[in-house]
């Protein structure tokens, strides 16, 4: 049994990387999405945005009964059932002609995220042998798979620009493919045998389960990094959009649009593949640190669209400004992982992550709304600098409130910090 399971560990640590660079988001597809849905399906700017918000909603609805079903199903069948529901997804929105049908696709792809946003991460946990060393192998593996997954991504961006203005949907359809790829190779994985696992009955598995919950919510150490994932993904997503919408404003080619797209993908890429010395050189200021240097870009960035420079000076520092975001991103989206990991033992980290993307999508979905009315009452440049001083004013209380609750030895940490068996 030990040998089997060491072997299946083995399996899923050598193709992780691999799966991940492929299945971590869409390819081809957020280069050319702002422009096929407005253009080609003639769906306005802030509906976009609005799509997004009820995508949030429903990634809320949708995380306890993911959590749920992963514990129940397994995450290597979780996984493999995310990886088909995002296929659908694609199908729709190629097919979408109206809000309702894209509404409905962003349902269809909460389904996928709901279950891969916890399943993927997990599958790999499991499947990393407990050590002293587990954080940094999880980091490892993790930030190698976002890092080369922004680059394909960055690659694919540039080709989808090009590809957009000869067929609007070529582009769509090498997503497609993708999404089928990824589905194929995520069952590759095993499932890993529990030695320990005792049945249980429907009614113990939920008294366990709110028990687990119960501990999480009183984590001050888990609500601080709560909070911050929630506001951070909410911005990160944001901005995504308003991208696109601030460089259609100011006239640039659909091709130059994909161009900075591949770029940013680089620069998240960086982000990732430097995460750890980042966490290294800040330590317990890695957190704050992103907020302020996001804050600082959205903001420049906002300011540079409201004065008239030149369009290429304009253009520059955009550039610049969301390179910058996007290194944050590729940053965040790892060290955050990881800290949610530690202290957490296999009965409880699904529920962990279940809660993250709770509040990582309750932040997605108010932050979305508000973009989405901002456009509808002014433009990109505005609306960005607006964002920045609200995220500016919400940082600086952010940091105070996790100053005495993150970055802690472990053992100043409570008893509600630390995640095992013995406390769940």
């Amino acid at each position: 049994m030990k040998e089997t399971t060491r072997k299946i560990r083995k399996q899923n640590m050598k193709i992780y990387s691999l799966y991940r660079a492929i299945s971590l988001d869409l390819l081809f597809y957020y280069a050319i999405e702002f422009l096929f849905i407005t253009q080609v399906k003639h769906i306005s700017p802030a509906d976009f945005v609005l799509s997004s918000s009820f995508y949030a909603i429903f990634m809320i609805a949708m995380q306890i009964p993911a959590s749920i079903t992963i514990d129940r199903l397994g995450t290597r069948l979780c996984t493999i059932l995310a990886n088909a529901f995002n296929t659908l997804f694609i199908v729709l929105i190629m097919c979408c002609d109206n809000l309702a049908t894209l509404i409905f696709a962003q349902f269809i792809s909460s389904l996928c995220f709901s279950l891969k946003d916890i399943s993927d991460s997990t599958l790999l946990q499991y499947s990393i042998p407990d050590s002293k060393h587990k954080g940094d192998i999880f980091s490892r593996l993790e930030g190698r798979g976002y890092k080369d997954y922004y680059l394909l991504n960055a690659v694919t961006s540039a080709i989808s620009g090009f590809l957009y203005v000869v067929d609007p949907y070529l582009p769509m359809i090498l997503a497609l493919i993708f999404t089928l790829i990824s589905t194929f190779i995520s069952f590759a994985f095993e499932e890993i045998p529990n030695e320990n696992q005792e049945k249980q009955t429907t009614k113990q598995y939920f008294q366990e389960l709110m028990q687990g919950m119960k501990f999480i919510i009183k984590s001050d150490r888990l609500r601080s990094l709560f909070l911050y994932g929630g506001i951070a993904w909410g911005i990160f997503s944001l901005m995504k959009d308003y991208r696109a919408s601030i460089l259609v404003d100011i006239g640039t080619p659909e091709p130059i649009i994909t161009i900075i797209a591949a770029i940013v993908g680089v620069a998240s890429s960086t982000g990732s593949k430097v995460q750890i010395q980042f966490h290294n050189h800040f330590r317990n200021r890695t957190l704050s640190t992103i907020l302020y240097m996001t804050t600082g870009a959205i903001l420049i960035g906002g300011i540079t669209g409201i004065i008239p420079f030149s369009f290429k000076f304009s253009l520059i520092i955009f550039t610049i400004c969301f390179i910058i975001v996007h290194i944050c991103k590729g940053i965040s989206a790892v060290v955050t992982t990881r800290y949610l990991g530690n202290f957490a033992d296999e009965k409880i980290l699904t529920q962990i992550y279940a809660v993250n993307a709770m509040s990582r999508n309750v932040f997605r979905a108010i932050i979305s709304f508000l973009g989405s009315y901002l456009l509808r009452i002014t433009n990109t440049a505005n609306s960005m600098v607006l964002i920045g001083i609200l995220l500016l004013i919400t940082t600086l209380g952010l940091t105070s409130y996790m100053k005495t609750r993150l970055g802690l030895k472990p053992e100043e940490y409570g008893e509600n910090d630390i995640f095992n068996k013995q406390n769940t």
